[in-house]
């Protein structure tokens, strides 16, 4: 792991989530609202609700996000995502 990616990971520990996806889901709207946090942001925390989540397997959607956006994982835990501008 390089030393940027580490230094990340751990900002990403102290910043709270700037978007929450909610029984909505990923629509055109919440994409929007990422790219935008992105294009201000080095880094963007999302939280996913577990009933958003219920009845889909969690890594398809973060692997969705993270397809979508164009960003990078910098970390995941539990229902939380880091995302950078790749």
């Amino acid at each position: 792991m390089d030393q940027k990616l580490k230094s990340m990971r751990s900002e990403s520990t102290t910043i709270t989530p700037n978007i929450i996806i909610g029984k909505s889901g990923l629509t055109d709207q919440v994409l929007t609202n990422i790219n935008n946090e992105l294009s201000k942001n080095k880094l963007v925390k999302l939280k996913i609700l577990p009933n958003y989540i219920s009845d889909k397997n969690k890594t398809e959607v973060f692997n969705e996000i993270i397809e979508k956006t164009g960003a990078k994982s910098v970390k995941i835990i539990g229902f939380t995502i880091t995302l950078t501008k790749r």
